[in-house]
């Protein structure tokens, strides 16, 4: 399933394309032809509860919405964007507060600090997604540091990186990442969509997003057990045998240099080539790449007077 949680459904700052626009017939259309399961309307400085009330209705069991807004941050002169996204049972608080918000202005002059947006938003059960690094405008970390400091769970907290590629370095370094749509033209979403981050486990809910975001393990073992698998036995290391599930999905085994796990792949390839399935194990072999990659630099020559 994927997940959009960075979408636009009204342009509502001068600057804007006109083309975020959409009726709620043509949304369903467009998302009918996705395979986004979970969609966040966040429009900039403004929340319209009456359009995402009647877009839920129209949308029905097709796609989970979830309401947000994304901020304009102001934070030591300098501007970034924070995506808030609030629990659905929440939609009249956050309803109520942006009304509140932008009374004595509007939404091409809004600005909002870091220290009011926790006071504000974090009582709504929110979730906080940063432009980050190559999303413009970005929070800075000392920003981020910020946020950490002041909401209740600070498991709550993601970085919106532009693409896949960002958001895997991000990831890699310790830090929750996830990219969405920011769509401009709704013509062009269903095309946009297939490069939409996809969700390995079926989300059921807002709340159980969260749990996961958490790290629960209950909700973990509970969605995984939701998924296609089977149950496997194998042999190793001569006497013992051990039995676990294989889903029909990528499976990774984790373990440290020299602890079994080519062995372990070794016996899943015999337990299904023994059923008829043509499985094969492979393995990366240091004297290959060496040979083909020159890793040890042997045929490297370099002039100094180039540098």
């Amino acid at each position: 399933m994927k997940i959009d949680i960075h979408a636009h459904t009204k342009k509502t700052k001068s600057g804007e394309s006109i083309h975020r626009n959409i009726d709620p017939e043509s949304f369903v259309a467009i998302i009918k032809e996705t395979n986004v399961k979970i969609l966040a309307i966040t429009n900039h400085n403004h929340f319209d509860m009456n359009q995402y009330n009647e877009f839920v209705n129209k949308t029905g069991e097709i796609c989970q919405l979830w309401p947000g807004v994304e901020l304009d941050i102001c934070e030591n002169g300098m501007r970034g964007h924070l995506i808030v996204v609030v629990n659905p049972l929440n939609i009249q608080m956050l309803h109520n507060k942006m009304t509140e918000l932008l009374s004595e202005t509007d939404e091409d002059e809004f600005e909002i600090s870091i220290e009011e947006t926790v006071k504000h938003f974090d009582r709504m059960d929110a979730i906080y997604i940063a432009h980050y690094h190559s999303k413009k405008p970005n929070l800075t970390d000392d920003d981020i540091d910020k946020l950490v400091n002041l909401i209740k769970n600070k498991n709550r907290i993601i970085r919106e990186a532009s693409n896949s590629i960002s958001a895997g370095i991000y990831i890699s370094h310790g830090h929750k990442s996830i990219y969405g749509s920011d769509v401009q033209q709704w013509s062009d979403y269903v095309e946009i969509s297939k490069g939409l981050p996809d969700l390995r486990l079926p989300v059921e809910s807002f709340e159980q997003f969260c749990l996961l975001l958490d790290k629960d393990d209950p909700t973990i073992i509970d969605l995984l057990g939701k998924k296609r698998h089977e149950m496997i036995s194998i042999s190793l290391f001569g006497d013992k045998e051990i039995t676990f599930p294989v889903y029909d999905d990528i499976n990774i085994l984790f373990g440290s240099k020299g602890t079994g796990k080519t062995e372990i792949l070794e016996a899943i390839s015999q337990h299904y080539n023994c059923i008829g399935l043509k499985t094969s194990v492979y393995q990366s072999s240091s004297i290959n790449l060496s040979d083909v990659f020159d890793i040890k630099g042997n045929k490297l020559s370099v002039n100094l007077e180039d540098f």
